[in-house]
């Protein structure tokens, strides 16, 4: 009766070797910046979330439209305004959001948010001339891409 023999260790290795080989997988590594100073932790990806993309294109521009932590887009808005007018104005202003944030938008600005936490927002303002704005509006507002709030 001959006995089955179980092959040496090298032979064995040499042969999972060339199996793994099958299973090489081409990966890409990107080199990227490291986020603004002062954002969350999980900043990026918050807006690839909010933004449905990984596309690194519209996340990069997205990302050089962030402003910062606010209270709210008002917020935000009223101390823009409050350093290029009168601060009384920028008051009278705040208390109406909609007509401040469109006044302040027009057709030149795209203003959103992100929520960080429930008294937080992520506040980002891009050009609307930027090449990627009206990509960034589009997955923002699906059904206005004019829809600035």
């Amino acid at each position: 009766m001959r006995r089955e023999r179980t092959p040496s260790a090298p032979i064995l290795l040499r042969r999972l070797a060339q199996q793994d080989s099958d299973f090489e997988v081409p990966i890409d590594v990107e080199v990227v910046t490291p986020p603004p100073a002062d954002a969350p932790v999980d900043f990026r990806e918050r807006l690839a979330l909010a933004l449905g993309t990984t596309e690194a294109r519209l996340l990069d521009a997205a990302e050089r439209g962030y402003k910062g932590i606010w209270s709210s887009v008002r917020a935000y808005l009223v101390d823009r305004l409050s350093k290029a007018a009168e601060p009384s104005l920028a008051d009278l202003a705040g208390s109406r959001h909609e007509e401040l944030l469109r006044a302040y938008c027009g057709d030149e600005r795209l203003v959103w948010s992100i929520a960080v936490s429930e008294a937080e927002v992520m506040v980002f303002d891009l050009p609307r001339e930027s090449s990627r704005a009206a990509a960034i509006a589009a997955r923002l507002f699906p059904d206005d891409p004019d829809l600035l709030v």
